[in-house]
């Protein structure tokens, strides 16, 4: 799949609505918009977009952070985290299902299981008999 274009949004909040500046338009392009929440401004400004540019919601996304730094540094922060967790849950389970590979070579599936403290039927899914 090809990769997306971005297009990099700024809300403010200005009391009763967030007021959408996407910053990063072709030129000759000026994109404002807003929305009573946070879901709705997002959505907006994607028509924004779509509508200026004359292109599909699905070819793009629209990357909208707060104005206030504060706000913005959570999102990233928060992102970032949830990234690394991500990531760390991949190699985790690749590393239990090698182990429960190599594991089930000299020993039984019940006995792989209570030395990764996972139950004898996930081993059994994670390193299935072969024949």
């Amino acid at each position: 799949m090809a990769d997306r274009t971005t297009y990099k949004a700024i809300a403010n909040n200005d009391g009763s609505h967030w007021v959408v500046t996407i910053t990063d338009l072709p030129e000759g392009f000026v994109g404002v918009t807003q929305g009573r929440t946070w879901s709705e401004a997002r959505r907006m400004a994607t028509d924004v977009v779509a509508t200026l540019l004359e292109i599909p919601e699905e070819s793009f996304e629209v990357v909208m952070r707060p104005a206030d730094p504060a706000m913005a540094d959570a999102i990233t922060t928060a992102e970032k985290a949830r990234k690394e967790a991500e990531e760390a849950s991949k190699a985790a389970a690749e590393a239990l299902a090698a182990a429960a590979r190599t594991l089930t070579m000299k020993a039984t599936v019940r006995d792989a299981g209570a030395m990764l403290g996972v139950s004898h039927q996930y081993i059994a899914k994670l390193a299935p008999k072969k024949g």
